[in-house]
């Protein structure tokens, strides 16, 4: 110790408490900055999708103001305002559960030396120079330089991963080795073992978890792959909606001056100035058909869902985009200590040669203690030999011997030794401790091989044994020249390590299932983490330490499976694992981080979705974007499982909406081809492309998880949402539709289409198909294609699963019966006439072929792929 720290010793004087306050600061992190509830709010409208249709409802409003008609632009208002409540009311609920979690200790009081003197200050009145008095389970206060200390070691899995805690000592010489300095307390540590006194170097921001902290609060502006799809297609859509209008108004004008016959001379007047008006909005309307104004309260609905359920699996999810980006991963980055192991030591393993007499030295020969509750306090891994003994027996064997003497555990000596008597005042010297220590203690190295073993699998090994001299005095003085001691006995050796939990390698089997890789990243040494890796089930493992990690994929690596980046990553600092996150980003991977130390929260923050310990770090649990209320590994394939199942709920419902538009859209265009300028009403329209839709974003939202979707592949990041497969769809069935319409258009307009049947019946029954039941059969063939959405992408039939969806049944009824009674009572306002019963059954029956004729192609394909396999 140098003199000037001598010096320090005896404290800093109050003026010097003021200088520093004021040089360095206060010692409190700075929180991160919480975002108002109306921001929050107003974030929602930043989706393209919402920006669309608000420049549509602004359309719509013009339109309304000059013919006093505002029906279209307040639906359209209505669904921009449901759709981003929905979503905005269930981030905050999460917000405010989540708020619930946080507990602050900076006002909790540490001991420091003032003036010469001991006094007591809040954690947040240190200041850079403060002497600090530190015992056994104290949480350090600040980053500390260690000038004095006795036996200690500090528990640091918060910071590095490691389960074991590291000793600490003073350095008079400059560190240089790997990871933090054995004289350096950092902030948020606790001290498991010994006592110690240090000087404050750095407070509040400046500390180390001060800024990882920062790190873990910055706005990283990372898109989720949700967003880039959306954002695509907003942009898709906003080129087609504008052509088609362009397309609308040219065939309008075509169809009605004559121009392509040359059978009108042109000539401006103000009624052809009036028609143009009346032409333009008919060509707005269809941009306004054209864009899926039920798509994000589709997305919102369907989000908030599976946020609600997740809740109840154990996934408290934060950022309600979160619930898809799960959905996508393909590659799981997760912390070792507390995510795939218990983060605490249990004796996993046993070497026993008197099993009674291991016993007695492990409940007597130990500073561990039960408590209420069935729990252990004091060194973990004491209390690990304490639970393998059971309660009950410790009890026992503590009333039957009394300990007379004791030399208690040092990292130097590496035992403990205590003196026993038993009832009858027989006496007995145990010991515990290192091995390699008790075997030369004792005389016998024969158990040190299957030491050696089972230390390679990382496992901490302490060895139990009975000393051979009776005299005590003796048994000190030998022990102190480091001698030998005769007639000793081995009895047994513990091997502890921090067990992997019994839920994960049937977690990270279904995660390869799935086609997600597993990494994990550690603090801890590569041995160690090899072997939780390998007990965890992570497969054809490469194993490296981080600082080799830009050398090992630079060369590749073909004998681990082809891998292309090591899946064990061992002494990671919270600057790697951000480094190595970022690095598989940048190559279109879709990552989860997982953790619940303060070194993962920046990695927690910059992923594609974070996921923090219910049970870990409140800066862990603000970087994450969903947090794990069961600290179990199994929770996040649940939430893979619904985020890839919500996923094809949006896209199902994008088909169905799509495939509306598609045909709506060339009904419009191509009406006027048939003779029929205006197939649909603008209130029809609304009703087509906004009442039905937002029901059908409702039914198709509700649809529940799919296990199946675990053995599919994860999606390409880059792939768009709308892939060749669903476009040809979403084609062939708007095509065939609009055709089927303007078939039936043409029919009417010619009185052509029950003449030239010759069906009598339905001659009778259709005297002339009017409008109204052009309107009706249009809405019906879209009802029933509902069916087919539930299921598109799935290879199901459309009435698998059907009656236990009963959200979707009842929406699909109130649809149908909504829509009779807007028909029947609709008159001037929907432009219809009311139908008879036998007509609707008729309507109904004729569209029905949509649902089985798919029906029949489905067993058809099936029938010809159960072939092919014979």
């Amino acid at each position: 110790m140098t003199n000037e720290e001598k010096d320090c010793l005896k404290g800093l004087t109050e003026e010097a408490v003021a200088q520093s306050r004021q040089r360095h600061g206060a010692n409190l992190i700075t929180p991160p900055a919480e975002t108002p509830w109306w921001k929050l709010y107003f974030e929602k409208f930043k989706d393209p999708i919402i920006l669309i249709l608000i420049i549509a409802a602004a359309i719509s409003l013009g339109f309304g103001i000059v013919h006093g008609d505002f029906t279209e632009s307040v639906g359209i208002i209505c669904t921009v305002i449901l759709a981003t409540s929905v979503g905005f009311w269930q981030e905050y609920s999460a917000k405010k559960k989540f708020d619930a979690m946080r507990h602050d200790t900076d006002y909790e009081k540490v001991k420091v030396r003032r003036d010469g003197e001991v006094v007591q200050v809040t954690k947040d009145m240190l200041v850079v120079g403060d002497v600090v008095l530190l015992g056994t389970g104290d949480e350090i206060p600040a980053d500390i330089r260690l000038v004095k200390s006795m036996d200690m070691k500090v528990a640091e899995a918060c910071m590095t991963g490691e389960s074991v805690a590291v000793a600490k000592y003073p350095m008079d010489e400059a560190y240089t080795g790997a990871g933090y300095a054995p004289n350096l307390l950092l902030r948020g540590t606790t001290i498991e073992e010994g006592m110690g006194e240090g000087i404050v170097v750095s407070v509040g921001d400046a500390t180390e978890i001060g800024k990882t902290t920062r790190q873990a609060s910055e706005e990283t502006h990372i898109k989720t792959p949700l967003e880039e799809k959306l954002e695509r297609l907003a942009k898709k859509i906003s080129a087609g909606a504008f052509w088609v209008a362009v397309t609308m108004f040219v065939v309008l004008n075509l169809v009605h001056w004559d121009f392509a016959f040359g059978r009108y001379e042109f000539q401006w007047t103000w009624d052809m100035l009036l028609q143009e008006v009346q032409f333009l909005m008919g060509a707005v309307v269809v941009v306004i058909v054209a864009v899926p104004e039920g798509l994000p309260l589709s997305v919102t609905l369907a989000l908030a869902f599976s946020m609600k359920t997740m809740a109840k699996e154990n996934n408290l999810i934060k950022r309600m985009h979160a619930c898809e980006t799960i959905g996508a991963v393909d590659t799981i980055f997760t912390d070792k200590t507390g995510t795939l192991t218990q983060n605490t030591m249990a004796v996993v393993e046993r070497d026993v040669r008197d099993e009674a007499m291991m016993k007695v030295v492990g409940a007597l020969n130990s500073t561990a203690n039960w408590s209420k509750g069935n729990i252990v306090l004091g060194n973990p891994t004491e209390g690990a030999i304490l639970k393998q003994i059971g309660r009950e027996d410790v009890v026992r064997l503590r009333k039957d011997y009394a300990i007379l003497s004791c030399i208690p555990f040092s990292s130097k000596n590496k035992y403990m030794v205590s003196l026993i008597a038993d009832g009858s005042g027989h006496k007995t010297t145990i010991i515990k401790g290192a091995p390699e220590v008790v075997a030369r203690i004792i005389g016998d190295d024969s158990f040190l091989a299957d030491v050696a073993t089972q230390q390679a699998r990382g496992r901490r090994a302490i060895t139990a044994a009975v000393l051979g001299e009776a005299d005590y005095a003796k048994v000190k003085g030998l022990l102190a020249g480091g001698g030998q001691i005769n007639g000793s006995r081995y009895v047994g050796t513990w091997y502890i390590e921090d067990p992997v939990r019994s839920d994960v390698p049937e977690a990270v089997a279904k995660s390869y299932r799935a086609g997600i890789d597993v990494v994990m990243m550690t603090g801890d040494n590569l041995r160690t983490g090899s072997e939780i890796a390998r007990q965890a089930g992570l497969k054809d493992i490469w194993a490296i330490e981080a600082k080799d990690f830009d050398a090992a994929v630079a060369e590749g690596n073909q004998q681990h499976g082809g891998r292309q980046m090591p899946n064990v990553i061992a002494r990671c600092t919270p600057d790697d694992k951000l480094r190595i996150l970022q690095w598989t980003r940048k190559r279109h991977h879709v990552c989860a981080m997982t953790g619940d130390g303060v070194n993962d929260s920046p990695s927690l923050n910059y992923a594609d979705v974070g996921i923090a310990m219910g049970s870990g770090t409140s800066v862990a649990k603000e970087a994450a974007d969903i947090v794990l209320l069961d600290d179990a590994f199994p929770s996040i394939i649940t939430g893979v499982k619904w985020g890839r199942s919500l996923y094809k709920n949006i896209r199902n419902f994008l088909y169905l909406q799509l495939s509306i538009n598609v045909s709506a859209c060339l009904v419009a265009m191509l009406g006027p081809l048939a003779g029929v300028e205006m197939p649909f009403t603008v209130i029809q329209f609304l009703w087509i492309n906004l009442v039905m839709d937002s029901l059908a974003a409702i039914a198709l939202a509700s649809e529940p998880a799919d296990e199946n979707v675990l053995l599919d592949r994860p999606r390409d990041r880059r792939e768009f949402i709308i892939n060749r497969p669903m476009l040809k769809e979403i084609l062939w069935f708007g095509g065939t539709v609009a055709a089927l319409c303007i078939a039936v258009l043409y029919g009417m307009e010619h009185h052509l289409l029950i003449d030239s049947w010759g069906i009598a019946w339905l001659s009778d029954l259709f005297d002339e198909i009017n409008l109204t039941e052009f309107f009706v059969g249009y809405m019906v063939i879209n009802w029933w294609n509902m069916f087919n959405a539930r299921v598109m992408g799935r290879g199901k039939s459309a009435f698998s699963g059907l009656f236990s969806n009963f959200k979707f049944i009842g929406i699909m009824v109130l649809i149908l019966l909504v829509t009779i009674l807007m028909v029947q009572y609709g008159d001037e306002v929907m432009r219809t006439v009311p139908m008879s019963l036998t007509t609707w059954i008729v309507i109904l029956a004729v569209t029905s072929p949509v649902v089985f004729l798919r029906e029949l192609i489905r067993m058809k394909k099936n029938k010809l792929l159960g072939n092919n396999k014979h």
